[in-house]
Formats: C-alpha cells, structure tokens, sequence
C-alpha cells in the first residue's frame, strides 16, 4: 500500500513514517516506480511503535525491542522505572505500560508521537567504531562517526543478571554475555564500515575462568560483601590483608575476594586465574584463551604497584596467592584480537573509559553526580593523600579521583522524605522531584538565607561513621525552599571539599550523571562553588563512547593529546574554554 493509507491506518504524519524507516525501524520495498510500497507487517510495526512513543520509549530502545534484543517485559520495565522518577504510578504512560504488560487493549486516541525537533537520519556515515560498557545492571553500546565527529546511536539494556548465591553478591556471567552479544550483533547488522570494538565494564569484580578462557564461576560483583565476613579468628579477610601486607584494600576488590576464597575452599579446582566481565566478553567475542588486561583493570583488584604498573607479586605471595595464578598486565594501548574481522582493542575500566568519552584535556575537571559522586582529572603520575586516588589511565597518564559516598543519594533522601509526607496527607504517590527542583531555584534566586546541610549521611571513605548535619536553623531559614537548595549546595560542597586535596586545578569542567542532566541549578551551583565554568557533556553513554573512541586510537585512527577533545562535544564547552 502507499504511505498515503498508512498515515490514515495508523494516525502517523508522513513525516513520522519517514524517520522511522530512515532510523531503520522499518524496511519498506519498492515497486518498479521505485514508490514505497509499505506491507500490512510494516503498518502493524508502525502501530507499535506509535504506541510505544506514545510511554515515551525513545527510538534506540523500540530498534532494540523490534529486532528481538530487548523484550517487551525488559522495555516497559525500564521505561515504568523512568516514568516513576519523572512523573509517579499515575501518570497516564505509567497506565499505558501496564495495560501494555497486561496484554490489555488501549486507545491511543490522538496521542500525536512525532517530536518536531527529530529529522530523517543521514544514511551515509564515515569510519564508524563502537563501545561496549558492560555495567553493573545494564549493557550499554554507542557508535561514534569517527570522520565525521558525531556520535550516531546509543543504547542500553538490562540485562537482569543478578543470581541468589546465599549473603554473596553475584551475578549470571552467561545472561550478560547473551545481552552484550545481542546488542553488538544487533549493531554489526545495522551499520557498514565498523573499523574498530572497543570493550568497557564494571571494574573491581573477577570470575574464574579455565585454561581455555571458560567462565568456572558467577561474576563476583564490586557490591559482594564476603571480605567484610567474620573468619574463624573474628578478623575479616580485608583486616587480615591489612595485618598481613600492610596495605589496605576494600571489600568488592578482586584480591579481596580471592583471598576470602581461597580461605573457604570457593576457588574453583579448573581456574587458572580470575578477570573481570569485560575481560571475559573480549576473550569470548575474540576466541582468546590467553588473557592480557590493561592495569586500569588490574589496578581496580587491589595490591597493584601504579609505578611499576604490575601487582604486588611479593606481598600477594605473603597471602599464598601465586604470580602465575594472576592475570597479565599492559599498560599499552593494543589490539587484542578480531570479531567479525574488526580490531578489538584492549578493554578498559569503565571509570577511564567515561572520562575518556566526558572531557577534552588535561586542564578539564570531570564532575561526576549520580547516585554517589566523584571528581576526576588527567595528571602524570604524582603522590596524592590518603583522601584520593590515584589510577591508570591511557598513554602513560593517570587520573586523580576522589568520591563522595553519598552523591544524588542525598538529594533522592530528601524526594522520599517530601513523598512519603505527600502520601501521609492522603495525596497520591508521585515523585517529588520537579516541586523541590523549583523550590530549590526559588530560593537561589530569592538569594534566601540559607541553610548549612553536610550530605555525608553514608559517611566519607576516610571516616566511614561521619554522618551528615543540618545547621544554621533559625526561624526564617527552615523553610522547604532552602532545605532543597541546602541539600543541593551541600553535595557541591563535598566534592569541593574533595577538590581542595588536588594537587592540580583546572580551568573548566564538564558535568555529567545523571542527578546533573535532571537539575539544572545543580550545574549553576557546583559552577559557584568550584568557581569556574561548568559545561555539559551532551554525548550519551559516556564509557560506551570514551572506549569506542579508545579503540579508534588503539588502532591509529585518532590521536590522544591528553584527551580526545576534538571529539567530545558538550553544551557551553566554548564558552567555558574562553
């Protein structure tokens, strides 16, 4: 049929048909006039996705969910998950995606789904490479237009891979490799002229893997507890570590957990060392059996020397962990083998990896607010307090970083607090966030006496029984307008706080996470308090892109001058530099 009975079936403009098909959601022949000519399967995609614009669903996740990447369970699970953060359960798309899970029938009516600001994509792209980001709940993927500097796509999907192992923290290393394969298949068969893959993840987890690069065990996650567990002597595997080699390592780092392990007989009898999830899947996708890994990886286990860039072979000896049982290490930018016949570069931590996709030099700040938060700059390798850390970077560099604990997770403590008082009142549960995101700017524009909140509520990592404040109470400051601004104000001041200890300050920086993109009085607020400008990243999935432009690199295609800044584009980036 012609596109002038699809627009009257399905209620689309012509214009909205036309992406679709140029985004590749649909694949329409021709007859011999070269005319469009659309079958009854197109007209019943094009319903479906009307209706799934309609939630909201943005084009990459509906691709995804048209060509059997993502369920439609795994779809209306994320979009219901931001719907409820943006609006409450009784929003009418939350309604539409139950009644979308329920198998239920419902009217669209005249929802129009066309965004006026979307256009037709371009069908001819340059030299294209992609990013992989195995994160902790998703897989991420974004293809960058090398020649052309611009980021193409990007998408995320769950992958649902948490499995019950007891108290332990682990995760199905067969479910995220089935979604990480999916998802970079989906992108191999969508896009011609892919020169170069390159692979991020989760840092500080390891499974076991055989002599032919078999996983032997879960993926034991960065969130596991198990070194925090009390041994027969009533000391945990990380205070033994401590009394043992004198260094101190976290629970969730892959040493840690190896050791906790080794004490209880949980090495797997085959293994014949541990990697991290990102290492596995390069393996796996390049029919490796040999593992290499880059130190920002090695470094995130614990016990490794950053000067010598290898792990501390004479103190993991003290503990009975053997050289031969640990992973090679290369600080090189290399390619490590092919899929499909493109270049796989070596994989990076997801920490390098974002800020390799966020910033353009050494004289930029990354500001990083999610759920926690943390600050982050290249330098060459120096001595930094207790308070920072120093970690591998690229090329010879590293990066200075230091975490709050709390982060976002403040500012969420305070949306609860007004949503749970909404509730009490009889008010419907909704979130809470756009009223003190006005109330908050309210107050900054009003320049109201404030109020002084320390957002330490989890504690720091110096001093993990700290607990956070509010102060400077009197009887005209305590109003919900200054407590909203107080609690903003507070997360900047911990990462200012944080700053100070840099051996180094910058000229700019660029904020990302997601608590920045959601508030922009947050931007406003950490450019008063650091005292310099403050720009946005616009590029999505920052680690998927940092490492896609990584293995460009690795394989001589872009240039590394203390960043990648030619190709990182952000909002204000300008103006910011001037």
């Amino acid at each position: 049929m012609k596109i002038n009975d699809v627009e009257k079936i399905t209620g689309l403009s012509r214009k909205a048909i036309r992406l679709y098909e140029s985004k590749g959601l649909i694949s329409v022949s021709r007859d011999e006039n070269t005319y469009r000519n659309y079958s009854s399967e197109d007209v019943e995609k094009l319903k479906k996705i009307k209706l799934l614009r309609s939630i909201g669903a943005p084009i990459a996740d509906i691709k995804l969910y048209l060509f059997n990447v993502m369920s439609l369970d795994e779809l209306m699970d994320k979009r219901k998950s931001e719907i409820l953060k943006e609006s409450g359960k009784n929003s009418e798309k939350y309604r539409i995606c139950e009644s979308i899970l329920n198998n239920t029938d419902y009217s669209l009516k005249s929802i129009d789904d066309f965004n006026e600001n979307e256009t037709e994509g371009r069908k001819s792209y340059g030299s294209l490479s992609v990013g992989i980001d195995i994160g902790t709940t998703t897989v991420s993927a974004a293809i960058y237009d090398i020649d052309n500097k611009e980021q193409i796509e990007a998408y995320t999907i769950p992958h649902n891979s948490y499995v019950k192992s007891g108290d332990f923290t682990e995760q199905s290393i067969s479910i995220i490799m089935e979604k990480s394969e999916k998802l970079l298949y989906h992108i191999l068969n969508s896009y011609e002229n892919i020169i170069s893959i390159g692979i991020s993840g989760q840092m500080h987890g390891i499974a076991y893997i055989d002599k032919n690069g078999k996983a032997l065990s879960n993926l034991i996650n960065w969130q596991d507890k198990r070194a925090d567990q009390k041994l027969t002597d009533n000391q945990t595997a990380c205070e033994q570590i401590l009394g043992i080699t004198g260094e101190i390592i976290h629970t969730g780092y892959g040493i840690a957990t190896h050791y906790y392990n080794m004490l209880n007989n949980l090495v797997p009898s085959d293994a014949v060392t541990f990697l991290s999830i990102m290492d596995i899947f390069a393996m796996k996708i390049c029919g490796l059996k040999k593992p290499i890994i880059h130190s920002s990886v090695a470094a995130s286990f614990g016990l490794f020397d950053l000067k010598k860039c290898q792990f501390m072979t004479e103190k993991l000896s003290l503990l009975n962990i053997n050289e031969d049982f640990l992973p090679t290490v290369t600080s090189e930018s290399i390619i490590i083998g092919e899929f499909k016949d493109i270049p796989v570069s070596i994989p990076l931590g997801d920490n390098q990896a974002s800020f390799l996709g966020s910033v353009k030099d050494k004289d930029t700040l990354l500001i990083n607010i999610g759920t926690g938060s943390q600050i982050s700059s290249i330098s060459d390798y120096r001595q930094v307090s207790d308070e920072i850390e120093l970690r591998p970077l690229i090329e010879g560099k590293y990066l200075i970083c230091a975490s709050a604990l709390c982060g976002g997770y403040a500012y969420s403590m305070l949306e609860s607090f007004f949503r749970s008082y909404a509730v009490s009142l009889g008010i419907d549960e909704s979130s809470q966030y756009k009223i003190i995101n006005q109330l908050a700017m309210e107050a900054y524009e009003k320049e109201e006496r404030g109020l002084l909140v320390d957002t330490s509520f989890l504690g720091k990592r110096g001093n993990p029984n700290i607990r956070g404040s509010i102060k400077m109470i009197d009887s005209q400051s305590f109003t919900p307008s200054n407590l909203a601004l107080g609690f903003l104000k507070g997360i900047c001041n911990e990462l200012y706080e944080l700053y100070s200890l840099f051996p180094i300050k910058h000229n700019y920086a660029v904020a990302s996470g997601g608590a920045v993109k959601k508030n922009k009085l947050l931007k406003i607020l950490l450019a008063d308090t650091f005292e310099i400008s403050v720009s946005d990243n616009t590029l999505n999935e920052e680690a998927a892109t940092g490492v896609s432009l990584f293995s460009a690199f690795a394989i001589g295609k872009i240039n590394f001058n203390n960043g990648f800044g030619e190709y990182i584009k952000g909002d204000d980036y300008n103006a910011a530099s001037n």
